[in-house]
């Protein structure tokens, strides 16, 4: 007897026109486990109304014939996409980055009516370098300096970013430091020696790097570097693509990419 293949996910892209997006779109549809469900981007956008090689065609609002919602596109239209995701029940993926602490509590929120699960980073690679770099922090301890820096293209708007916060938030849960009072984003001026526990992010904008991120830690005499480089988004978009099938299935709740992956 013939077993049925199963049925396809169906997978709505919040932000399709952007880099990520479409990226999300083209994976999505060379995955036979999946379908494009929706393209959705602002009103007003020059892809309305394109029809795309799936047959979906480009729309700007949320219509919810869809399983999960994977987002990449700007805080402002985050915040309305989960009133939506809400509003219908549908599982809801965030990768974007920038997000305000009011927006953060509304995912929170959120996740007591739906699975939801917000990223700064979604590469397998870049969360077990959070989970290496506080590891490495708590091993070493104070007398080793703790630095962050990454590196993105000309183009990204925020700095620093999503996945230099959460890098270093990290290290500060694994070592009691304070993420609000250890961590600065700038280092200039006259007279400014390192001061103990600091931690400080350095922000590159450069051509049309990926991404880049390290972790230095450093005493008198020894350095260790620890590097996530990427040289194609697929790297994130499978991570969120991964992200989604995952939280498809769960029951209301904030997730983590730590819980996903199994990093815990």
């Amino acid at each position: 007897m013939t077993q049925a293949n199963p049925v396809p996910l169906r997978i709505a892209i919040y932000g399709a026109a952007g880099r990520m997006g479409q990226r999300l779109v083209a994976l999505i549809e060379e995955d036979n486990s999946l379908t494009l469900a929706e393209a959705i981007d602002r009103a007003g956008h020059p892809t309305a109304g394109l029809h795309l090689p799936s047959g979906v065609t480009m729309r700007d609002d949320l219509e919810g014939a869809a399983d999960v919602v994977i987002d990449f596109s700007t805080p402002a239209a985050t915040d309305s996409l989960i009133d939506a995701c809400v509003e219908r029940k549908l599982p809801l993926v965030i990768g974007t980055t920038g997000l305000p602490a009011e927006t953060d509590a509304r995912i929170t929120e959120a996740g007591k009516v739906i699975p939801i699960l917000w990223a700064s980073n979604f590469s397998l690679v870049v969360n077990v370098l959070n989970v290496l770099a506080a590891k490495a922090a708590q091993l070493l301890g104070p007398e080793y300096d703790c630095e962050v820096l990454e590196a993105h293209h000309r183009f990204k708007k925020d700095a620093p970013s999503g996945t230099a916060l959460t890098l270093a938030k990290a290290i500060c849960d694994a070592t009691g430091r304070s993420f609000d009072e250890d961590v600065v984003c700038t280092r200039h001026g006259d007279d400014v020696p390192r001061e103990p526990g600091q931690i400080t992010i350095q922000a590159l904008r450069i051509g049309d790097h990926v991404g880049e991120h390290t972790a230095y830690f450093a005493a008198l005499g020894e350095r260790l570097e620890l590097r996530h480089v990427s040289t194609s988004r697929d790297s994130y978009v499978r991570g969120a693509i991964h992200a989604a099938k995952w939280l498809a299935a769960k029951s209301p709740g904030r997730y983590t990419m730590t819980e996903v992956l199994g990093l815990d």
